[in-house]
């Protein structure tokens, strides 16, 4: 079966709420995919290089130009991704960015104070990983991770060494706006000695299982030219991300600014501190509407349309690498499980996340026309026509059942978010998402 799905965290003093999802394959599944070399041999002419090229598949090429830090999002047709991969692996290469910690936390690189701004990376999954997923019944020896087309958007921050103060280490870390906390895997805390506590952490998985985990503490870390800590994390075994991941970062350091905003096109990351900018005309608002908090979880939902139907009320996770409905939101959408608008998927299909728990997805629904943001938005949308189609795929996902006294109906993830220029959260006075061509 091919699984994504998600966790969530709860504390007794702290909320941790990881919403990941990745693409995944049950263990009947074990098809190695092939990955194309990042250079390889230079042909002698441009028509054999470029052919070189066309023979890779789709999500091969993404993959390369994920790893070679090269943003894709803007394009839809095979041939650009072609276009943008030759022209990617001519470039010189460039190093990558050299973070230093300063003990200022004024920004020195001539950005206004009020601002901010790091690179923003893309992260694939590895390909033959394999994870145990504990709710699968027939499934013997878990099953195997299936890289997706989706990379997930990361930042990078570097962590005096405890052991050596004169020393640092670097972190990469999921940006996840629906989680309300910090985690890190276990390995990177033992890898690095960081303290740990007796703090009973509560997990409460996306198959609605609670488990205990460890809690430990950032005492300070350097993101960009700014200091920041103390920051407590979850200690959680997030073996279905990619690997190059060392854990997650959320809301709980997120909330610290007025806003943020993700620029997946020049491939950068702003905290605003004290306001945001104004308008501009280099680029024109998509939709906007404002965020509702979900006490309980302490993570955000937007009333979400599609195709000029609901709006439904969804997570905002850039954490979840699909976008996905459950039967709640179908229903907000004026539809039937029964509507020629759904699809049955033939192959079996779900979704797994952290917690590695496997959730059966079971119908699909795709959207070519918008998606736009509010219940009566002025907006023009996001444009899903033609290639941009989004397609959705339906299931019962507990954590959303648990949820239904809130009216949630879905999970609106990056997948979705990606398709524009830019996306704004703002979380001081009126909270809102704001998406920009």
């Amino acid at each position: 079966m091919t699984f994504r799905s998600r966790p969530i965290l709860a504390s007794l003093l702290l909320l941790f709420v990881p919403t990941t999802f990745a693409f995944v394959p049950s263990v009947v599944s074990t098809r190695r995919l092939p990955f194309q070399p990042l250079h390889t041999q230079i042909k002698s002419t441009e028509y054999d290089r470029v052919q070189d090229i066309r023979s890779m598949s789709v999500s091969e090429i993404k993959k390369e130009l994920s790893t070679l830090n090269v943003s894709f999002m803007d394009l839809f047709e095979k041939e650009g991704l072609v276009k943008r991969l030759d022209e990617a692996r001519r470039r010189p290469a460039q190093p990558q960015p050299d973070i230093k910690i300063k003990t200022t936390k004024t920004p020195t690189s001539g950005m206004p104070s009020n601002v901010l701004q790091v690179p923003l990376y893309f992260t694939s999954l590895d390909s033959d990983v394999r994870i145990a997923a504990v709710n699968l019944k027939d499934v013997g020896g878990g099953i195997t991770i299936q890289p997706g087309e989706q990379p997930y958007p990361t930042i990078q921050i570097e962590v005096p060494n405890p052991s050596q103060p004169t020393e640092s280490f670097t972190l990469t870390l999921l940006l996840d706006t629906a989680c309300s906390g910090f985690v890190l895997r276990p390995e990177v805390v033992q890898r690095h000695k960081l303290p740990s506590y007796s703090t009973p952490v509560t997990m409460i998985g996306a198959g609605g299982v609670s488990g205990k985990t460890g809690l430990t503490q950032l005492d300070t870390f350097t993101l960009g030219d700014a200091s920041f800590g103390p920051l407590p994390a979850a200690v959680q075994d997030i073996g279905a991300l990619p690997s190059k991941l060392d854990g997650i970062i959320g809301l709980s350091f997120f909330s610290q600014f007025v806003g943020i905003e993700m620029d997946f096109c020049k491939g950068v990351v702003s905290f605003y501190r004290d306001s945001l900018p104004l308008q501009d005309s280099s680029r024109t608002v998509l939709a906007q509407a404002d965020m509702e908090l979900v006490p309980r979880l302490g993570i955000y939902t937007c009333q979400v349309s599609l195709g000029g139907r609901g709006p439904v009320n969804m997570l905002v996770d850039t954490g979840a690498s699909s976008t996905f409905l459950n039967w709640k939101g179908i229903e907000q959408l004026g539809l039937e499980r029964t509507s020629p608008a759904l699809s049955r998927i033939r192959v079996d299909t779900g979704a797994m996340g952290s917690d590695n728990m496997a959730i059966e997805l079971t119908h699909r629904i795709g959207v070519s026309s918008t998606l736009n943001l509010g219940r009566s938005s002025g907006y023009p949308g996001l444009s899903l026509q033609d290639a941009a189609r989004l397609q959705i795929d339906i299931g019962q996902i507990p954590i959303l059942d648990s949820l239904k006294d809130q009216g949630v109906g879905g999970i609106l993830g990056i997948d979705a978010l990606m398709r524009c220029a830019t996306v704004r959260m703002t979380f001081k006075g009126r909270k809102s998402l704001t998406l920009f061509n």
